[in-house]
């Protein structure tokens, strides 16, 4: 076998390669290049070039490289051949290409600032035959999270929120919610008219956040969708602290109200202002990872260790406070804690009553304490005033009338003492803010089937659908029933909170199906097979399925007890037990009977 040696090849190569300077060409070309792009980055971000500039550089270099080196190729190891006129020609076109490129992006910047150009007016614009859009109206979309790990996402969207609660309290402004802002979530590729078209809003804030050791930059941009050009733009760059941070955010809210009056002026907009809750960091970003957490529902344990360690950090952090009382009823919900239910309530009342203390004006906190004693009132936990519970809910709707969870509370409120239409107005109002929260959905679809509107209810039912505002845990039976939904009964009643296991769902359709039947039967066995399954008949779910099919000693759900089909349960002696318990007959004492009840003597009612 003959072993013969490529060695001398490759030295002869790279023996030409050396003499003909290609790859001292090719070195110093690569240097020159780099030097080239680290200046074109300071003078782009120093004159708001584009990046688009970068990129096409980028790519004009590297076609360059190719030519370089055939070029020191071509003219030997001490360059003595002439350059020809074909490679002055290359040579010429690459510089004067350069030069258009700057020129072009030069001439750029010293136009006028989009601030500056003239805008419509303030009337509403209407797009392609879509619903009117105010124009004083914006959407804060998350900001993205440029940090080095990527593992700031919890404060870039804490940043954009806080800036969404600063604006929503500005008067004339419509501000979309934060859930509908925030499903648009890493979607930008839809581009900013098309988000805002679905947000139904004429303006929209996005922007970034990077933090850095002990400094943070952040950069807005406030755009105008009608004509998809930036009304306003700024970066940022702070020493990273809570003053600094609460102090961006107001700045920012600031230029976004006076972008907004400089192109609208014939709109009135009311003035922006806000005091820090913290001057501590680390409380701070504890919280705002909490929140994070209690916004998505998970790890709630979690959540309420990071409050707790924010409380440690700044105990007069009054936001922090609030949260954790409102945390508290939803760990029994959502958890396996070991908390009982009287331990969560005491403790939610405990800490709504620190942020109180330290914020009197606390809407969250003052409607979790009314929740609160309407929960445990309707459980039959304790005696509660009923009148109180709602002024106390109506207040906190007054403070802040963008809270979803108060307007939410506030309409089951009226729902469960036999004022469904209050109810339902109180709905309406929290999906004006926010047409993604989920429980008024599903809250208004209900109450619509309890005043009998039953295609408005199934119409509302299947929007909600659509705009994926109905959690996978709730279901209404009746309406399904109603509307011959048989597989979406059946499949829904499956569900683990519902009757998973059990194995006659098709008789429990078709009671549903005719529910003023007798059903006592059907009932005793799914009761007896709830006990032996060990499924909870104390709480929500059970009794959902059951009560409509004459279950009338499980404790009942009051916002679908008021139609027309639970007729039979409102003449019940159970009925009249727990109005009295539950103290709503205390309630009708002072505020009135529903049109369903009348009084009977000085202490005694009926209902139809």
């Amino acid at each position: 076998m003959n072993d013969v040696s490529t060695e001398p090849a490759v030295e002869r190569t790279w023996d030409k390669l050396r003499r003909r300077k290609v790859a001292q060409w090719g070195l110093v070309y690569a240097a020159g290049a780099w030097g080239f792009l680290q200046g074109l980055e300071y003078v782009s971000e120093s004159f708001d070039w584009p990046g688009q500039l970068r990129q096409i550089a980028i790519l004009a270099l590297l076609i360059g490289l190719p030519v370089v080196l055939v070029l020191a190729w071509y003219h030997g190891d001490r360059g003595q051949q002439r350059v020809s006129r074909a490679e002055l020609a290359i040579l010429t076109l690459l510089f004067l290409l350069g030069g258009g490129i700057f020129w072009r992006y030069d001439k750029a910047s010293d136009a006028p600032s989009p601030a500056l150009a003239p805008v419509a007016t303030d009337q509403t614009t209407d797009h392609a035959g879509d619903a009117k859009i105010e124009a004083a109206s914006i959407a804060v979309l998350p900001f993205a999270d440029l940090s080095q790990a990527g593992d700031q996402g919890y404060f870039s969207d804490g940043m954009a929120e806080e800036i969404l609660n600063v604006l929503a309290k500005v008067k004339g402004l419509h501000v979309a919610s934060r859930t509908s802002s925030f499903a648009f979530k890493d979607q930008e590729d839809l581009g900013i008219p098309a988000i805002a078209r679905q947000l139904g809003v004429r303006h929209v804030l996005e922007g970034s956040v990077r933090r850095a050791g002990g400094t943070i930059r952040i950069t807005a941009q406030l755009i105008d969708a009608d004509v998809d050009r930036p009304l306003w733009s700024e970066t940022f760059d702070r020493p990273l602290t809570a003053e600094n941070v609460f102090a961006i955010q107001d700045e920012i809210a600031k230029a976004i109200v006076a972008a907004l009056v400089a192109a609208l002026p014939a709109t009135e907009v009311g003035a922006v202002g806000r005091a820090a809750t913290t001057t501590d960091l680390g409380a701070y970003d504890t919280y705002l990872q909490a929140r994070a957490l209690v916004r998505s529902r998970r790890e709630l344990m979690l959540a309420d260790q990071l409050l707790e360690k924010s409380l440690q950090q700044d105990a007069k952090y009054a936001p922090a406070w609030e949260l954790r009382a409102a945390l508290q009823p939803l760990l029994g919900e959502y958890t396996d804690t070991p908390l009982t239910v009287e331990e969560l309530e005491r403790r939610g009342t405990g800490y709504a009553d620190r942020a109180l203390s330290l914020a009197p004006d606390s809407a969250l906190a003052l409607a979790v304490k009314a929740n609160l004693r309407r929960l445990a009132a309707e459980q039959l936990r304790g005696r509660h005033d009923v009148a109180a519970v709602i002024v106390d809910l109506e207040r906190s709707v007054k403070l802040d009338p963008s809270n979803v969870n108060a307007l939410n509370w506030l309409g089951l409120a009226y729902a469960n003492v036999g004022q469904p239409g209050k109810g339902l107005d109180a709905f309406l109002r929290c999906l004006q803010v926010d047409p993604l929260a989920s429980a008024c959905s599903e809250n208004e679809y209900d109450v619509l089937y309890t005043l009998g509107r039953y295609d408005e209810a199934w119409q509302r039912y299947l929007a909600a659908l659509d705009r994926g505002a109905i959690t996978d845990q709730y279901a209404n039976f009746r309406l399904l029933a109603r509307y011959e939904q048989k597989a979406a009964f059946l499949f829904a009643s499956n569900q683990s909170k519902w009757l998973p296991r059990w194995h006659r769902h098709e008789a429990l359709y078709e009671a549903f199906r005719n529910p003023m039947a007798d059903h006592d039967e059907l009932v005793r066995e799914i009761l007896e097979f709830a006990k032996k399954e060990r499924i909870a008949t104390d709480g929500v779910f059970v009794p959902l399925l059951l009560m409509p099919l004459g279950a009338y000693d499980l404790l009942p759900n009051m916002p679908l007890l008021w139609g027309e089909d639970n007729r039979r349960y409102r003449q019940s002696p159970q009925f009249k037990r727990y109005i009295r318990e539950s103290g709503v007959y205390d309630y009708w004492r002072k505020a009135g009977f529903p049109e369903q009840c009348q009084p009977v003597g000085p202490d005694d009612f009926r209902c139809d």
